[in-house]
């Protein structure tokens, strides 16, 4: 079998492609069967681990049992209950800094003079632990979703901005040259150049930062108290309720990927909308 063919082979199952622009998920079912298959193998593992007793319930519990208490939580309502606080102090910073990075992130990719200026700070924002910039909340703004909502802000900003600078100074010159001859005014090539041909690093970006809002939240919760996950999270680790951590986990993890999924089909919406595959 030649080089070729070998690549080819490669390619074919998924493995790898010298061609990463091709690369794009599976569509349809199949999409979700190595990340099925993979949960699975976990799971058994899990199962296993635990159902020989090598390692004891109150260290790594039973899986059945972690699944058997989110259910329970979900008919109960606890779960529903603690998960609205978190997901709305989330949902409340991503916008906020969606509002704040986007803008920010245009001017410094159009500014060498704020980029000198902004740019270290944008990337001193992610150096500070969201731990010790929680207190610091909660001693100028209080206790609330507003503390809670703003550091779930500052963990989102840094990915929506940077997405939003790398996708406009990645553009190329010559679009913006040939809008420039065709007599296209400063905003007309921001809102109808720019803007659209950026869009999917932009809205990849926005992604991220809801997601990562999440974390934001949980932190908050632990830090400046709420009515949340994290809280939850920290009434079953003080009573040493292993199942109940892991259950919160999955709860938190389940929300998260619900949020991802979901910014993820408004993400292909809006790039179509935008760079005007469809009406």
């Amino acid at each position: 079998m030649t080089g070729r063919t070998q690549a080819r082979a490669v390619a074919h199952w998924g493995l790898w492609s010298a061609y990463p622009g091709r690369v794009r998920p599976s569509h349809g079912a199949w999409r979700w069967v190595p990340a099925t298959l993979s949960l699975v193998l976990v799971l058994a593992i899990w199962w296993g681990v635990t159902a020989s007793g090598l390692v004891p319930s109150v260290v790594l519990p039973n899986p059945l049992d972690v699944v058997a208490r989110v259910v329970a939580w979900a008919l109960d309502g606890t779960g529903w209950r603690y998960l609205v606080p978190t997901l709305g102090a989330a949902l409340i910073g991503s916008l906020i800094a969606m509002v704040v990075a986007i803008p920010m992130g245009v001017a410094i990719a159009h500014s060498r003079l704020l980029a000198a200026v902004f740019e270290p700070f944008v990337a001193f924002s992610q150096t500070v632990p969201l731990v010790a910039i929680a207190p610091l909340l909660a001693l100028w703004i209080g206790y609330g979703v507003v503390p809670i909502a703003v550091l779930c802000a500052i963990i989102s900003f840094f990915p929506m901005v940077t997405t939003t600078v790398i996708g406009i100074r990645g553009m190329d010159m010559r679009i913006i040259e040939h809008a420039w001859l065709d007599g296209a005014g400063p905003w007309q090539r921001l809102f109808h150049v720019e803007l659209p041909i950026a869009a999917p690093a932009i809205l990849a970006g926005v992604r991220a930062g809801f997601v990562l809002s999440m974390t934001g939240a949980i932190v908050g919760e632990f830090v400046m108290g709420g009515r949340g996950l994290g809280t939850l999270l920290t009434i079953s680790r003080e009573g040493a309720d292993s199942v109940g951590v892991f259950a919160v986990l999955v709860w938190i993890v389940a929300a998260a990927l619900v949020l991802q999924g979901s910014i993820q089909i408004a993400e292909r919406a809006s790039t179509r909308r935008l760079q005007g595959e469809q009406s």
